[in-house]
């Protein structure tokens, strides 16, 4: 301290002890003040504070249950340095007074306002200071009544040194004592200015609760005048708040003689008041404001809080608020509940939300703030995971809004946390089942393609060492001794190759085996702690294998093999998701390998029906053509025999000839008609582009005969164009129109024949009688495409039972004798063999009674419209 701060604190001092005020009783003048600054500053602490070597006395206080306190605690000394009004807001806005004992401890002021009592020859005896522990402001008007009551003090000082100089010097007692009571009427002449310039009500009762005093102010609250309420009792003058608040509050300041304020409804003028009563040797001093507006301003906020509180326990949200100036955060109970904690256990610290962030995320999340902060991004939106008390993490849905002061700064960040930990999971599964499902659709899709064994094996293993990260896959096959091969493998470099490997494994029993079969899955953790036997640990060891999962591969009722996945570097937990993968993927191997038993099974089947088909077709071929001369010869003589000796011989013999001459047509019309259906494979023509119009009349003109004879009426639509065997066609044709003709009986026969491009138009009526219509085939016939055309051959002749429709497309199988109609049972698996050859489908839709409909589909190759 240097020697002339030393000189003037020591003035000071002296000028202290001159007033002999330090450790005096109350005095109500100093009280009155105290209380006057309370009101006029609005707040619930003021202090007249005098200031000695070591303390800071309180010659009157508000609000404090403390009469002193060291000097070196405390806001004082900024009026000491600035010898001026002092006026701060929010002491935790300045870094230097945010750390005051005051400040973080009793009476945790927050807002401070003090005038230094400055004497006539400029000694700093104290101060008058008003304290909050909340921010607040001043207006001038307050800060003015303010200094004007530090003033009123030092008059009270003067007053108090002059009477003491009375005391000692009798002579000038009265000019003294007439000087002090000019300085009192002074001072309350000042008291009533301002009394009557403050906005509050103000009135003074005595102890028979009688009006002594009524500012302006309160005339207007209380819509009485002076004239009507000084003198008069309180409680006869307003009856209706007698059993109210305001009449137990302020019989309990005169009776525990304290202070007291509060808020209460006054029904006369319908409007709320703020009260501060302070009880004094001669009455009550009562200071009141309507408050209508601010209440109801509060209750407004009040509710929208609990719509707010509402809102956030209906989401079950977590909420924080940042305060970026003094860098705490308000987390809400819910955020805490969320991770784990209780209430007290986490602090309003920034890194109690930043150290809990898992690491891999941490930068990119602070990125994002920063974002915010530089206006890239209108929110603050971000997932990511988050440590709970138990160590574990769970994901958050993080959003936020800055706000900005006037000048650009941030100041306030408000945010909420969401739970999401179950959608998280539910997308890492779905994901997985994802990539399950695409291997699954890539195996069964080979499958379905080519049952290639080797490709579907060798997908299996690569796919799966790629979803699984395991450092080796394969496939085992085995053998009857026990014994196999490793017929397909993925593994990371660095790791050995076994592929095409014959491995036994001499602890591989057939109990094993067995277990296998019955669908046994073997996973182990860690091969050095597991409980296996010696011999299975040094044969897996070979393989630098630490960890393996078995998956049998089963065959119908046998097993195939072993789909196994090996982890080298490490020991792991295999999981279920993985386990199940397995066997799924083990399940579509055994069905592949079943299938492709199988397709080899017919194959060999099928290329041994074609081979004995040929043999047949080649047999009958040869067989019908050897007939042909020997049966010529035959049915030559008898003709001759027929002409020669018909009616020379008896009646007998003319029968027998007439029998062998007609067996032996029917033996030729046989052979031919076999010939024919041998054809149809063996000597059919290249299919090309054909007119089906063309065919159907040449068809007709080879039928002309027939339709003569039994006075045929038949119609048919425009044909199109398709790739076929011509021949074949018009034979087609012509088989159906030569039986349509042959069944009908007792009437004139009619056939149509229709065309239609798969479920489409019907082309246009080559005849002039009505249009033809597209018949409606049943539930069971089948459904033509739309790259077929279906053909169909109408007619109105016997039909037949639906138990016959597919019979009648076989060899040698007829409905009827030959008595009745005529024929080999041949012409319609013609049609059947032509109609397959051109790869199509042919069946017939009957009643008996009612005629039939055969339909028949031919593929649109030529791809033309007609």
């Amino acid at each position: 301290m240097k020697a002339g701060h030393i000189d003037t604190e020591a003035v000071r001092l002296e000028a202290l002890r001159q007033y002999q005020i330090l450790d005096t009783e109350p005095e109500e003048a100093y009280d009155n003040i105290a209380q006057l600054a309370a009101f006029i500053c609005g707040t619930p602490i003021s202090l007249v504070n005098f200031i000695d070597e070591n303390r800071q006395w309180f010659k009157a206080k508000v609000g404090l249950n403390v009469s002193e306190m060291p000097r070196s605690v405390g806001l004082s000394y900024l009026c000491q340095e600035q010898r001026n009004v002092v006026v701060v807001p929010d002491t935790q806005a300045d870094e230097k007074l945010a750390n005051n004992p005051v400040v973080t401890g009793y009476p945790y002021v927050r807002f401070y306002a003090g005038v230094p009592l400055i004497t006539q020859k400029g000694d700093i005896l104290g101060t008058l200071c008003v304290i909050d522990q909340v921010p607040r402001q001043l207006s001038q008007k307050q800060v003015e009544a303010f200094v004007d009551l530090s003033r009123l003090v030092i008059d009270q000082l003067e007053l108090r040194l002059h009477v003491a100089e009375v005391s000692q010097i009798t002579e000038k007692l009265m000019a003294h004592g007439q000087a002090a009571h000019a300085q009192s009427e002074a001072a309350r002449s000042r008291i009533a200015n301002l009394l009557e310039s403050v906005t509050d009500g103000f009135l003074a009762l005595d102890k028979k609760w009688r009006f002594t005093y009524i500012n302006g102010q309160a005339e207007r609250l209380l819509q009485k005048t002076q004239n009507e309420l000084l003198g008069k009792n309180i409680w006869e003058v307003f009856p209706e708040i007698i059993g109210t608040i305001f009449h137990r509050e302020y019989h309990r300041a005169i009776l525990e003689q304290a202070s007291v304020e509060f808020e209460e409804f006054y029904p006369p003028q319908n409007c709320w008041l703020e009260v501060h009563a302070y009880p004094a040797k001669d009455g009550l001093s009562i200071y009141f404001q309507d408050i209508t507006e601010r209440r109801q301003t509060a209750e407004a906020l009040r509710e929208s809080e609990e719509r707010w509180q509402l809102a956030l326990h209906g989401n079950n949200d977590g909420i924080w608020d940042w305060n970026l100036k003094t860098n705490e955060v308000f987390f809400s109970t819910r955020w805490k509940e969320m991770l784990g904690y209780k209430d007290h256990e986490v602090s309003n610290r920034w890194d109690e939300w930043t150290k809990r962030i898992h690491p891999d995320e941490r930068d990119w999340v602070l990125e994002a703030f920063q974002d915010h902060f530089a206006k890239k991004t209108p929110f603050y939106v971000c997932e990511y995971r988050v440590q709970c008390q138990d160590g574990s993490y769970k994901w958050i849905l993080d959003r936020g809004q800055a706000l900005w002061d006037a000048l650009g700064d941030i100041v306030r960040m408000v945010g909420s946390y969401t739970d999401i930990t179950d959608r998280k999971r539910a997308d890492e599964e779905l994901k997985r089942q994802n990539l399950r499902s695409q291997l699954f659709a890539e195996i069964t899709l080979k499958i379905r393609e080519s049952l290639q064994i080797d490709e579907i094996l060798q997908t299996t293993v690569t796919e799966v060492q790629k979803l699984l990260q395991a450092d080796r896959v394969l496939i085992f096959q085995l053998w009857p001794d026990g014994s196999g091969t490793v017929v397909q493998e993925a593994v990371l470099p660095g790791w050995p190759v076994i592929l095409g490997e014959n491995i036994f494994d001499p602890c591989f029993k057939a109990e094993y085996l067995e277990r296998y079969r019955q669908g046994r899955v073997s996973a182990i953790e860690d091969i050095e702690a597991a409980h296996i036997q010696p011999c299975h640990r040094e044969f897996l060891q070979q393989f630098a294998v630490r960890a393996n999962l078995v998956v049998p591969i089963l065959v119908r009722d046998g097993i195939w093999g072993l789909l196994l996945a090996h982890q080298c570097a490490a020991p792991r937990q295999w999981n279920n998701f993985e386990t199940e993968l397995l066997q799924q993927l083990a399940n579509q191997i055994g069905i592949a390998l079943s299938q492709a038993q199988l397709l080899e099974k017919q194959t060999q089947q099928s290329q041994e029906l074609a081979r004995s088909n040929a043999e047949l077709e080649q047999f009958a071929y040869v067989a019908s053509h050897d007939l042909q001369e020997p049966l010529r010869m035959v049915t030559s003589y008898l003709q001759l025999l027929e002409r020669r000796y018909k009616h020379q011989l008896d009646a007998n013999a003319d029968q027998f000839i007439t029998y062998a001459v007609d067996g032996a047509r029917r033996m030729q019309t046989l052979i031919n008609d076999l010939l024919n259906y041998s054809r149809v494979s063996t000597r059919g023509q290249p299919f090309m582009l054909v007119d089906c119009s063309v065919v159907l009349e040449q068809a007709i003109a080879n039928l002309q005969l027939a339709i003569a004879d039994r006075r045929a009426f038949v119609t048919y639509d425009t044909l199109p164009q398709v790739m076929a065997d011509a021949t074949q066609l018009t034979q087609l044709f012509q088989n159906l129109i030569a039986n349509a003709i042959k069944f009908c009986h007792n009437q004139q026969p009619r056939i149509h024949i229709g065309v239609a491009k798969g479920a489409g138009e019907t082309g246009e009526e080559n005849t002039t009688s009505s249009p033809s219509t597209l018949p409606v085939p049943s539930r069971q016939s089948p459904v033509p495409t739309q790259n077929e055309y279906l053909f169909w051959v109408r007619d109105n002749g016997i039909g037949l039972e639906s138990q016959y429709a597919e019979r009648i497309f076989i060899i040698f199988q007829r409905l009827h004798g030959r008595d009745r109609y005529p024929g080999t049972g041949i012409g319609l698996a013609i049609c059947k063999k032509i109609i397959e050859r051109h790869g199509g489908r042919i069946w017939v839709e009957s009643k008996p009674g009612q005629g039939s409909t055969f339909y028949f589909t031919i593929p649109d190759i030529a791809g033309k419209q007609w």
